[in-house]
């Protein structure tokens, strides 16, 4: 079969990857200049690796890229380390990724942490999510952990990332984020650009075509047997009016990354910002992972946001946005002064799909009512968080259906 795949992030090179290794000839059309959607990786003169414009990792239970870094002969790039996370609270990072630390806490009371410990060790134990999407995460995490532990731990993290919709989010969406996450993390030797090219490169021996900063494509011209959409939901209504697709709301994500002299937080790898005072919602200092030598001995650091459509950020430039977050920013800094030696500010637009009640049952089928249409993007990872993992995981499921049915 002739296939057009739309998009190039990895739900889309994986799909073209796994058709074209099956002999159908395939096009991937990507209207940006860089592979790797939310995943892409840029770098600098002095940087020896690529850096990706938010910030990435996987888990060391993410089977399906695990799959795929075997397959593509990459097991020996892979890293595997136990970074610190931790939140920040009256003013102070506290580790807070093992059960030692949330004993040690002082933000809550004695019962207040025996009620969160069985919290977590429901959720990482239970295998049954879909009763949890007919209650809210709200609701689910009062009702276990108590409402003292959701008012210093938990509220303050919904309301950040989700804002006036965090009272909708489902629990099955919050079981997902505990019950997949481990305390090691991976990463890949180059960064994920690394991964993006040995794609690229597979698809190409495989006789597959990748079309780079090319909109050319349209469903009007198309000579295609079978196309298969991996773009955002609402921009797959654009190209194709009239397309069902999900309905639900999205938020873009933001990240602004600062190259600096000095480390700006000391040893944590992944701080979550609890203080909604703080115009973002968490910072992630990259070279508190991977070493910073591979950046040419700087720090990096991002500081994340996800943000509704209309909100005033999106409109800044990160010198406006920089200037609105540096008095917070050197307040993470008790100890010592940095000098900014760059600065990079990256917006993706329908990056985080909200998971609201019974979320799994607003979800098409990746085969759409058009006949040789197929959508699958981030909307359909479910009841899993967005990540390149699950991107790679619907990928080949794409594929799989794309090539069974007449």
């Amino acid at each position: 079969m002739n296939i057009a795949v739309v998009g190039g992030g990895f739900t889309g090179l994986t799909a073209a990857y796994e058709l074209s290794r099956k002999c159908h000839k395939v096009t991937v059309f990507e209207k940006e200049s860089t592979l790797g959607g939310l995943a892409y990786g840029f770098k600098q003169p002095e940087w020896d690796w690529h850096l990706e414009g938010s910030y990435h990792h996987w888990f060391t239970s993410d089977r399906a890229i695990l799959a795929l870094v075997s397959e593509l002969g990459l097991n020996k790039k892979l890293i595997i380390k136990r970074p610190v996370t931790a939140n920040l609270y009256n003013g102070e990072p506290y580790q807070l990724d093992s059960p030692i630390h949330l004993l040690v806490f002082p933000g809550l009371s004695m019962i207040d942490k025996f009620r969160t410990a069985a919290l977590l060790g429901y959720l990482k134990l239970t295998f049954f999510w879909k009763p949890l999407e007919n209650i809210t995460a709200e609701q689910l995490l009062t009702s276990i952990g108590g409402k003292n532990a959701y008012k210093v731990l938990w509220e303050p993290l919904l309301s950040g990332k989700f804002g006036t919709l965090a009272p909708t989010v489902s629990a099955a969406w919050f079981w997902a984020r505990i019950k997949k996450r481990t305390p090691r993390l991976m990463y890949m030797e180059g960064g994920f650009h690394t991964i993006v090219t040995a794609l690229e490169k597979a698809i190409k021996k495989q006789g597959g075509k990748v079309l780079l900063h090319n909109s050319s494509f349209t469903m009007r011209n198309s000579t295609f047997d079978k196309v298969l959409l991996t773009v955002p939901s609402p921009i797959a209504k654009k190209l194709l009016p009239g397309l069902p697709a999900p309905s639900v709301p999205h938020l873009w994500a933001q990240t602004l990354i600062l190259e600096t002299s000095e480390p700006i937080i000391d040893k944590t790898y992944w701080l979550n910002i609890t203080d909604r005072a703080f115009p973002f919602l968490a910072a992630v200092a990259h070279t508190n992972f991977m070493d910073n030598r591979h950046y040419g001995g700087h720090h990096l650091t991002y500081f994340g946001n996800y943000l509704p459509g209309d909100h005033k950020y999106l409109s800044m430039n990160k010198e406006e946005l920089l200037k609105k977050f540096l008095p917070f920013i050197k307040r993470l800094n008790h100890n010592a002064s940095f000098t900014i030696h760059n600065s990079f500010l990256f917006t993706a637009p329908y990056a985080q799909p909200v998971h609201q009640l019974r979320y799994s049952k607003k979800i098409p089928t990746i085969a759409t009512p058009i006949p040789g249409v197929y959508l699958a993007n981030m909307d359909y990872v479910v009841p899993w968080d967005r990540g390149t993992n699950y991107a790679v995981e619907l990928g080949l499921q794409a594929a799989k259906i794309l090539t069974t049915e007449k």
